[in-house]
């Protein structure tokens, strides 16, 4: 697969489907487990109760208002409340970001971070953890005071490999993002849309970007690739014709 944006990623397909799950999403068997692609741009483990998610960068619109930039506020309740029906949904009890939890270091008395702080207040059950991303340089100390482990690149968990970038990795499957990634579908009349994918290789899945104010890069998926387009409520594999 190829990317707009000069990010790698690995090739290949997974082949063996698993229902596809009531709410919407869309099954998947990775590296030996049952995986479920979810319309909220994230990917469950159901046997662990764990939701992996990437590039939530937290704090990116609150930055892009302070320099005068009139982009929308909320975005950091939206993302929290998919969290939360998430966590209602599938019974959660763990959370793993594969990098860019943060879009920076926020200033201690940020609204953004008052908003996670009274969030995670109450979720204290919940076990958070990160693994660092481009953008997570120097916030150990809000991941701290919000009880969220920090985990190493390439830190390896049953048969997969928790990373953010998307390089294939000896230990085993590779789970990540940084990417963004989106695809551009054609349709009659001209119409085009861009929506957020995963990309599912051999050796690497790479999951779309969860924060509501990301963006994403177009990327080329090799014939070899399953990909998996979030279409509004629902999850839909992509035909390899319609590419």
């Amino acid at each position: 697969m190829s990317t707009r944006g000069g990010s790698p990623a690995g090739a290949g397909i997974a082949r063996t489907a698993v229902p596809v799950d009531a709410a919407g999403g869309h099954g998947i068997e990775l590296a030996g487990e049952a995986m479920v692609a979810l319309a909220e741009r994230a990917l469950l483990w159901p046997a662990r109760r764990t939701l992996f998610v990437a590039d939530v960068h937290f704090g990116k619109a609150a930055r892009f208002r302070a320099q005068g930039v009139p982009v929308p506020a909320g975005t950091t309740a939206q993302d929290l409340a998919r969290l939360d029906r998430m966590i209602a949904r599938h019974a959660l009890e763990r959370i793993v970001v594969l990098g860019d939890l943060w879009h920076g270091r926020l200033d201690p008395d940020s609204p953004t971070l008052d908003t996670l702080a009274r969030w995670r207040a109450d979720r204290r059950a919940l076990a958070l953890e990160r693994v660092p991303g481009n953008h997570d340089r120097a916030t150990g100390a809000m991941a701290a005071s919000l009880d969220i482990t920090l985990r190493p690149e390439a830190d390896v968990e049953g048969p997969f490999v928790l990373r953010h970038h998307p390089e294939p990795h000896a230990d085993g499957y590779v789970l990540a993002g940084h990417v963004h990634p989106v695809v551009r579908l054609a349709g009659p009349g001209r119409d085009r849309l861009r929506t957020p994918c995963f990309v599912l290789g051999d050796r690497v899945g790479l999951l779309p970007a969860f924060g509501a104010f990301t963006g994403g890069f177009v990327v080329t998926p090799s014939g070899r690739d399953r990909v998996l387009v979030v279409a509004g409520d629902r999850v839909l594999p992509l035909p390899a014709r319609s590419r």
